[in-house]
């Protein structure tokens, strides 16, 4: 029998399948290390297909759609880095099997694999189904794929038939809005991430990718974080990872870790501490000792040399710093060329706001050391995610989370402040003008508008001067100067943010019988 793929790959479960001898026995599970590199060591008359696992909550079940249509592979070798424990899943599923269960972040019924870490299959694939792969199937693990015995390999006494079980389409609901440029701020990373996935599936377009399936993409999409502590992160339930997995992930960005066994392999750590020979992040700290308001303080992760050719390119490509020097602030702006913004995003935002802390720490230590001592404290974590995307896989699981935590608290009416001040609305019986006060997010008075009407406050000034930014502090201020037009219409008492009384003229209110 002819392997036929199913699935040809995804962004959760490899990023292409490497086919070698198509009516092999054998399939090779890369886990992170790039099935590329690990295909270079091999006779493909050894294999029939190679693929990697990024995640078993996502990728697991694809993984087991393509061997219950291809029943010809009967042992499965798992090598490579396992960075997020799906090989570790993958291998508990055959030793350990399954339940009943619930997906942990949208709650939907699953197929669970009996493991310490999440692996979920579709509950459309019959159990007895599942049952029947893990008992023709063998699994081993290789440390280094280029010494292993393929001879030595057994066949396991049971055998299966082909069955093709192919994913439901999800309903995908559309709107109407710009594909390139949004602006996302909150105080916090998870406060954030809602917000970017409830923009993309909103307003990204749907297009294919690479990995042979849907996306749903904004081209740059700007985040601004302000406020996260890197001493007590928030990483409440419904983030896609745990803190014990933040945790461990977050000395791949701010340490000088390896990538896997290969040489061409990286983490972004390696990338900035001694990918180009030189330890960028301590450059980049000693060229802000010497000039604190330098604009050239600059981070590449880019290899020129490689990454346009071979391929597995580091999706964070640029670091830049800048110390405020009115607010003795350290701002760190993050480009990605591409971004997975529900798996990816989080994680790389800890790890980011990690090493912002950690470069502002060092700095602070290194201008003492140079008697020129500034208390820095730590600004916003801006990152720009130049395609920011979210794989069709996750579309249902979002759209979940954003029903139950996108709440009130980050989307409700006046939940957050904008950045360009506040407005104390009143009224001059004598002119006959309504009266805007503007005041700094400090409550400081920075300037004064005057108009006859509503429609001359809003078209002829506000919107010339650009001094709202937030669609709901725009609302609002719609909704309070129509009030404050009748009230000077008809001479009434106008308080902001209250209902007008129309007793006062003997009008009754709207809703009084």
């Amino acid at each position: 029998m002819t392997f036929q793929a199913i699935y040809k790959g995804g962004s959760s479960s490899s990023s292409s399948l490497i086919i070698g001898n198509p009516e092999g026995s054998v399939g090779i599970i890369t886990l992170w290390s790039k099935a590329k590199e690990i295909a270079k060591k091999l006779d493909p008359t050894k294999y029939c297909v190679i693929g990697q696992l990024f995640s078993a909550e996502r990728g697991l079940d694809i993984l087991v759609r393509n061997l219950l249509a291809n029943p010809q592979i009967t042992n499965l070798v798992i090598t490579g880095v396992d960075f997020s424990k799906s090989g570790v899943v993958l291998q508990d599923f055959f030793d350990k099997g399954f339940v009943l269960g619930k997906a942990e972040t949208t709650e939907k019924q699953c197929w669970r694999v009996n493991s310490d870490y999440e692996g979920y299959i579709g509950l459309d694939i019959p159990e007895n189904s599942l049952q029947k792969l893990r008992e023709s199937i063998n699994v081993v693990k290789a440390q280094d794929i280029s010494t292993f015995d393929f001879l030595a390999l057994e066949k396991p006494e049971k055998t299966r038939e082909k069955e093709v079980f192919l994913k439901p389409e999800e309903k995908v609901k559309q709107y109407v809005g710009e594909y390139v440029g949004h602006i996302v701020r909150g105080k916090t990373i998870a406060e954030v991430w809602l917000k970017l996935l409830d923009t993309i599936m909103k307003f990204g377009k749907i297009s294919g990718t690479h990995y042979d399936d849907q996306q749903k993409e904004i081209v740059d999409l700007l985040s601004i974080i302000t406020d996260e502590d890197p001493y007590k992160f928030y990483i409440p339930e419904f983030l896609p990872q745990d803190e014990k997995h933040m945790r461990e992930y977050i000395p791949r960005i701010t340490k000088d870790l390896p990538g896997g066994i290969h040489k061409n392999e990286y983490t972004y750590g390696s990338r900035m501490r001694s990918w180009f020979g030189d330890d960028q992040v301590k450059n980049a700290i000693a060229k802000l000792v010497r000039e604190p308001n330098s604009r050239a303080v600059v981070i590449g992760l880019w290899d020129p040399n490689k990454d346009l050719v071979i391929g597995g390119s580091p999706c964070l490509n640029h670091i830049w710093l800048r110390v405020n020097e009115k607010e003795n602030k350290l701002y760190m702006t993050c480009i990605f060329r591409s971004h997975d913004m529900f798996e990816g995003y989080p994680e790389n935002a800890f790890g980011l706001r990690a090493l912002q802390e950690e470069i502002r720490k060092e700095l602070v230590e290194k201008l003492k050391e140079a008697n020129k001592p500034i208390d820095i404290k730590l600004g916003d974590l801006i990152i720009l995610s130049q395609s920011a995307h979210i794989y069709d896989d996750c579309w249902e699981t979002v759209n979940t989370v954003l029903e139950k935590h996108l709440t009130a608290k980050y989307t409700g009416h006046m939940a957050d402040i904008d950045p360009r001040g506040n407005f104390v609305i009143s009224l001059d019986y004598g002119t006959q003008e309504i009266v805007m006060e503007h005041t700094s997010p400090g409550n400081v008075k920075i300037g004064e508008f005057r108009a006859k009407s509503a429609e001359e406050m809003t078209r002829n000034i506000l919107t010339k001067e650009k001094v709202v930014s937030l669609i709901p502090h725009a609302l609002d201020l719609g909704l309070e100067l129509m009030k404050a037009e009748i009230a000077l219409k008809l001479g009434l008492h106008y308080n902001q943010d209250r209902p007008l009384d129309f007793s006062e003229v003997g009008i009754k209110k709207s809703g009084e019988g």
